[in-house]
């Protein structure tokens, strides 16, 4: 049977989470549950089980589901049969290929309305060697929790080697653990007394190299804690020395911030790495590109509001925004792509973090983040497991955005179908993507699903497609593409968001 690793990080109650952020520096997201999708991406019916592991390596619970062709099944926190306060990870094994989405919702916490949420993926096998390229250790502002799941047999050694932003090691590492059989271990960086290297702002910024020291096969996922939002994001196994972000915004309307964003890109290189950073709007277009260079193990950070990394010459620090010639180029309603290119083979990893603003003016944003895929590990047949278009009476509770992108050098011919969680096809759809470009397929605004599909009515769109899937869809979707293409999810909650990526067969 094939074994989907899920960092679960906490199934009931989340206490690890919880109790850690109550006992250290914040911000505290209060407590929460983690729910996990899966979907059977296979053409036969699947028999799937998630075991449920204590930090101990014990199994405490098994849940069974038998999950129809290209269906989902949810296994819910709630009817896990654990006790609230239950913290651990999971293990999920099916007969059939499958891919797996964890998503946690916390209530109680320092957010303006105490809820927050975070998304990410369960892997099919772990690695031996894992990257998380962004990290924060600043005291009630922004944290990091690294969880580190064993996803091998036996009892799995592991080393934690941390560098900040300039690629300096900290002169703690390494951080050594050893982790039994299925459980994880979690760690929270604001008690490992790691040094400021931002100041004024007080804190460390960073990243960390992940080692299984007896060549076991782990899995990672890294919890980002800001004050009023949070987010969580895979552990990669490799680089790439091309990557592409999916889903980039810098909405500036009405002299109010809507959508915002930045990256964090890591030189995982022993030599400097020369890229080049291309910004693409939905029709192709290069719309600005610009060269620089990132030491190795260091990382460096491009925002569409804040001047952040750019190259001196490119942004201009004023007040109240920043100003220059890339923001300039961008405008003040560019939703496009990003490419980045290292032009001397150094590998790289990137995440990004996307912002929207729920109320305007108001800047307590909802928040995600998504790992940056490699143009190398592009797929013609992507799977996007938790997609949903749901409306409690005449109030919107759930919908999301499915995005697109050709990582290729010509067109992408796409054809996108949306499943329910039995596995019926209740619609589909095609459409045409510029080389390098992304797409996004919203389950409540058209964006850019094509016309004859979806109508830009007032005030809600509507449309073939809205049509067809209704207001209590719960299911998910395929894209086939005749060149490589990579994926990501946004979902969109009234007061919250979050962020996965794609599944590539």
């Amino acid at each position: 049977m094939r074994k989907m690793r899920s960092v679960l990080l906490a199934v009931v109650g989340l206490l690890v989470i919880a109790s850690m952020v109550m006992a250290a520096a914040g911000p505290n997201p209060g407590s929460g549950s983690t729910d996990v999708r899966f979907m059977n991406i296979s053409n036969n019916a699947a028999v799937v089980t998630i075991d449920y592991y204590n930090p101990s390596g014990t199994i405490e619970r098994t849940r069974n589901a038998n999950v129809p062709s290209k269906g989902a099944y949810d296994f819910l926190a709630a009817d896990s049969g654990l006790g609230d306060g239950w913290n651990g990870s999971g293990v999920i094994s099916s007969d059939q290929e499958g891919a797996s989405v964890a998503t946690i919702h916390w209530t109680g916490g320092q957010s303006a309305d105490q809820t927050t949420a975070a998304a990410y993926n369960g892997v099919p096998e772990g690695a031996t060697t894992l990257y998380c390229p962004s990290l924060a250790a600043r005291n009630n502002i922004q944290k990091s929790l690294i969880s580190v799941q064993n996803a091998d047999t036996g009892s799995a050694d592991v080393k934690l080697e941390f560098f900040d932003r300039n690629g300096n090691a900290w002169n703690g590492n390494p951080v050594t653990a050893s982790i039994p059989e299925g459980a994880s271990k979690v760690w929270d960086l604001t008690d490992l007394n790691l040094p400021i290297t931002d100041p004024p702002r007080d804190g460390w910024l960073g990243s960390v190299k992940i080692t299984s020291t007896n060549g076991k096969k782990l899995a990672a996922v890294v919890i980002m804690l800001w004050r009023d939002f949070s987010q969580g994001y895979n552990c990669v196994s490799s680089g790439d020395t091309e990557l592409v972000f999916p889903r980039i915004k810098r909405r500036y309307i009405a002299n109010k911030w809507a959508e915002d964003g930045g990256n964090i890109i890591q030189n995982l290189g022993n030599q400097t790495a020369n890229i080049t950073v291309t910004f693409v709007d939905r029709q192709g277009n290069t719309v600005y590109s610009f060269n620089d260079t990132i030491a190795p193990n260091a990382a460096k950070g491009y925002h569409t509001r804040f001047c952040s990394n750019y190259p001196s010459g490119l942004c201009n620090r004023t007040s109240p925004n920043h100003t220059g010639p890339v923001f300039s180029a961008l405008g003040d309603n560019f939703v496009g792509a990003l490419r980045v290119k290292s032009n001397n083979g150094q590998p790289l990893a990137a995440v990004y973090l996307a912002r929207a603003f729920a109320a305007a003016g108001v800047d307590t944003p909802r928040a995600s983040m998504y790992v940056a895929e490699g143009t190398s590990t592009g797929s013609t047949n992507v799977f996007y497991p938790a997609v949903y278009r749901i409306k409690a009476g005449s109030n919107w509770a759930q919908w999301v955005g499915v995005f697109v992108q050709n990582v290729s050098s010509s067109t992408a011919n796409v054809t996108v179908k949306w499943y329910d969680k039995n596995g019926n096809k209740v619609y589909e759809f095609t459409d045409s993507i510029p080389a390098g470009t992304g797409h996004g397929y919203n389950t409540r605004f058209c964006a850019d699903i094509p016309a004859a599909h979806c109508s830009k009515t007032s005030p809600e769109h509507s449309g073939p497609l809205y049509n067809a899937l209704g207001t209590n869809f719960q299911g998910s979707v395929e894209v086939v593409s005749d060149v490589p293409v990579a994926g990501v999810v946004d979902m969109f909650y009234p007061d919250q968001q979050a962020a996965y990526n794609a599944y590539k067969k």
